[in-house]
């Protein structure tokens, strides 16, 4: 039996109905699955979007409204950076206060058995320079030493610290063998990266 517009029109109403209502979900189901559900995506990944660009504005707008706090923080880091790069000895300085070490040494009177530099170590942006040293001399002799290294303008560590029994009387006090580490850093400026040739 072929189905013809008039074989249709002569169908009783309720399965007129029913066909109506079969096409029409025949055609939204496949508008629902072709057309629409592409556009919901679409409409996804801008919703997406969306909200990473308004998050990115509101992150500006927060550094824009904060922009001269900063400024100032950057002003005072690089300050710091400054001061503390300038407690830092650059190449030049160190035979200079490697010098200085020993005559404290002497000046505070100990008697100086090894100053020994060793080889720079170097780190990521600074280079360590130690120096062995080995001294005789009372405890209060080794404290002023000690103390006139702390007040150099540059820093200097003192590492691996020994005192040895003590060997013989100096008058009233006894005299210490010590050995010990002085260490310096020396900041270390990175090459620039080579020009790419064209």
């Amino acid at each position: 039996m072929a189905i013809s517009i008039d074989s249709i029109i002569k169908l009783p109403t309720p399965h007129k109905i029913g066909i109506l209502v079969l096409i029409s979900v025949f055609i939204v189901g496949a508008y629902w699955l072709g057309p629409h559900q592409k556009k919901m995506r679409r409409i996804d990944a801008k919703k997406s979007k969306l909200s990473d660009l308004t998050r990115d504005m509101k992150n500006k707008e927060n550094i824009a409204a904060n922009y001269d706090k900063f400024m100032e923080e950057t002003a005072m880091l690089n300050e710091g950076l400054q001061r503390d790069l300038a407690k830092l000895p650059d190449k030049k300085e160190i035979p200079e206060l490697l010098k200085n070490i020993s005559n404290m040494s002497k000046e505070a009177g100990l008697e100086v058995l090894l100053f020994k530099p060793q080889g720079e170590q170097p780190a990521q942006f600074y280079a360590r320079v130690p120096v062995e040293l080995k001294f005789t001399g009372s405890y209060h002799k080794i404290g002023m030493f000690f103390s006139a290294v702390g007040t150099l303008p540059r820093i200097v560590n003192i590492e691996n610290f020994n005192i040895m029994n003590a060997q013989k009387k100096s008058g009233d006090e006894f005299l210490l063998s010590t050995s010990c580490v002085a260490t310096t850093y020396r900041y270390v400026e990175r090459a620039p990266p080579p020009k790419k040739g064209k």
